[in-house]
């Protein structure tokens, strides 16, 4: 059963990060505190500094000797199962495209595992959860972001 300390746990890891967005989107569209070449000078930091820092910190920190092989590979086959229905819409339906297949598979098993599934793992389910998002975060690098590469090329 859920209780009122669990429900608190997954509000206090999610709640500061929708807060922040919130304040980055009022700071540009109500308050104009940021201008437009600004938000470009920010989203340029963000992508080339902040996110590949912050996924070298948490790739670093994994040890692959001990990652879990049945999660790994449930993961794996959810995300092989998921791009084998679309290649198969895509080839099935005159709307599918190989476009909309990375675009669908991109937002379908590609979350934003690191920014806000670490936190939200974190409370619902403990410390220890988090190491699993790792997990994910490392394979999504390393596997899933070169076979998107690849499909685009």
């Amino acid at each position: 059963m859920i209780t009122g300390k669990d429900i608190y746990d997954v509000l206090a890891a999610v709640v500061p990060l929708y807060v922040a967005m919130f304040m980055a989107y009022g700071s540009v569209r109500w308050w104009g505190i940021f201008t437009p070449d600004q938000c470009s000078g920010i989203n340029r930091f963000v992508a080339v500094f902040a996110v590949p820092l912050l996924s070298f910190h948490f790739i670093s920190t994994n040890n692959p000797y001990t990652m879990n092989l049945r999660f790994i590979a449930a993961d794996t086959l959810q995300k092989l199962i998921v791009l084998a229905l679309l290649t198969l819409w895509s080839h099935l339906s005159r709307n599918g495209s190989l476009e909309w297949t990375i675009t669908l598979f991109s937002l379908s098993t590609l979350p934003n595992t690191l920014v806000m599934g670490i936190p939200l793992l974190k409370g619902m389910y403990g410390d220890e959860s988090g190491s699993l998002m790792v997990q994910i975060v490392v394979l999504q690098c390393i596997i899933w972001y070169t076979l998107m590469l690849f499909m685009f090329e």
